[in-house]
């Protein structure tokens, strides 16, 4: 019984997103594009590349939590004050519930012979973006691949845990919002 509830409750969730009606108290509706863009670049230190993908990311990605309207109402003034729209302010709840969610990704002491590859993009584009990030003393080994996906070819460093971790917690703490892409190397569970 529980589960059924539980799911019925994620369904009803999923309808009220893909809908997603215009509400009476939601003025971000009637926003510009490039005064949303402005507000998500000085709220979150994004390009305005970066803030178009965000963006449009959020607004359609259907599992998010949206602000019940009591719990906005509660809030506003003060988010409003601090430059938020209730678009933005559900996707920095967002952010912190990624962030809360961090601990959980970091690895174990059973992973230390496991490596990683990470994708390099967005603020993770070069080699030494990716060792400055994951707090490496020397540069990563730099592999290419094939998107299976995306039929393109991507290139990827190689790290160790201790690495991975130090990488997951810069883009808990200074990748604003950046989800870097780290994949188990196959050749180390070998």
């Amino acid at each position: 019984m529980t589960d059924e509830y539980l799911l019925q409750q994620e369904l009803e969730a999923l309808a009220c997103n893909a809908y997603n009606p215009p509400l009476e108290s939601d003025e971000s509706q009637t926003e510009s594009m490039a005064k949303t863009m402005d507000r998500w670049q000085n709220l979150f230190g994004l390009s305005r590349d970066e803030a178009v993908e965000r963006i449009m990311h959020h607004r359609t990605d259907l599992t998010r939590t949206r602000v019940p309207d009591t719990h906005w109402d509660v809030v506003r003034a003060e988010k409003e004050n601090a430059g938020y729209d209730r678009e933005a302010y559900e996707y920095e709840l967002e952010l912190q519930k990624r962030k809360a969610t961090l601990p959980d990704l970091l690895p174990s002491a059973e992973d230390s012979n496991v490596t990683y590859l990470v994708q390099m993009d967005g603020p993770l584009a070069d080699p030494e973006k990716v060792r400055r990030a994951a707090d490496m003393s020397d540069l990563p080994s730099v592999v290419t691949g094939q998107s299976v996906e995306q039929s393109r070819s991507v290139s990827l460093c190689c790290i160790d845990a201790p690495a991975k971790a130090a990488l997951l917690r810069w883009a808990a703490d200074e990748g604003r919002g950046y989800e870097p892409t780290v994949l188990v190397n196959p050749k180390s569970l070998q």
